[in-house]
């Protein structure tokens, strides 16, 4: 008879409790400001990363950012700070922070926290990409 060890082995162990669901993020410069596409759960393990992310692809505050969190299924208080200091830059530079389609929960953490009061939240991308004059709300059509 072979012996099994009692528990898990510390690899296992050690794999669950780092076992973080990923952020994933992308991001594009536009004409007049930058989208960032954001996935995931964004909380205190995550933010940093977010932050970071933002610093790099949207240097410039004084241009428009929209942040589409459709795919955000999870933002805590972290999150939270996060969405008020990059509102906060933005408008220290005459600029806007654009939040598109939070998820029920995300809109919700928004709503009870009031918040959402202050940021700029849309339904959709593009009304948020419209409201950020990253857009022409005429498109032209084809001759």
């Amino acid at each position: 008879m072979s012996e099994q060890p009692v528990g898990r082995p510390a690899e296992d162990l050690a794999a669950r409790m780092t076992d973080v669901p990923p952020l994933h993020l992308s991001g594009r410069a536009l004409i007049g400001g930058t989208l960032i596409e954001v996935a995931g759960e964004v909380d205190a393990a995550t933010a940093p990363q977010l932050a970071a992310y933002i610093e790099r692809e949207h240097p410039d505050a004084g241009l428009a950012l929209v942040l589409d969190l459709s795919g955000v299924s999870f933002m805590d208080s972290s999150g939270l700070h996060l969405l008020v200091e990059q509102h906060n830059r933005q408008a220290e530079h005459g600029a806007g922070l654009h939040l598109a389609a939070p998820h029920q929960r995300v809109r919700r953490l928004l709503e009870i926290t009031g918040v959402g009061q202050v940021l700029h939240t849309h339904s959709t991308l593009d009304q948020a990409l419209l409201a950020a004059d990253l857009i022409d709300p005429m498109p032209r059509s084809a001759a």
